[in-house]
């Protein structure tokens, strides 16, 4: 059986940490058209695969992610959609660090930077449109050997 679409079609704000930009998953067309409404924007749904959608309002940056038409989970595997996922969150990224005036992070810096906003968007995926089948809960534990 699949979840349901996010609580009443919600786009789901992500933890931005220290980062000076907004960013959220947008799980389904309602949820996109509640947010637009909500910021006054006309923008239309992205129909493409994925999209990270940038948005400036009362001087903050907003970046919303959908994944348009590739939002029929049951053509996709996990790791397509994780791909796409992390295509997006290297355009928040992008953006970040555009905002920040930061021309050259450090390797790790960078590295965290892209793990916490993948994580982010891969948990709210996981959290409201994820096939029950896709859930990591089946995935197996390795244990490690003693040393």
């Amino acid at each position: 059986m699949s979840k349901p679409m996010a609580k009443d079609g919600a786009v789901i704000w992500c933890d931005r940490g220290w980062q000076p930009v907004y960013f959220g998953f947008c799980p389904s067309r309602k949820a996109w058209s509640r947010e637009m409404r909500k910021m006054g924007a006309k923008e239309p749904y992205p129909t493409s695969d994925g999209c990270a959608v940038t948005f400036e309002k009362d001087g903050k940056v907003c970046i919303i992610v959908t994944l348009g038409g590739a939002t029929n989970t049951a053509a996709r595997t996990r790791v397509e959609i994780a791909g796409l996922l992390c295509h997006e969150a290297t355009h928040i990224w992008q953006k970040v660090r555009q905002v920040m005036a930061e021309r050259e992070p450090s390797i790790e810096f960078e590295a965290y930077a892209m793990q916490a906003i993948f994580q982010g968007l891969y948990q709210a995926w996981l959290d409201s449109v994820a096939p029950d089948e896709m859930l990591s809960r089946g995935a197996k534990i390795i244990k490690r050997a003693a040393a």
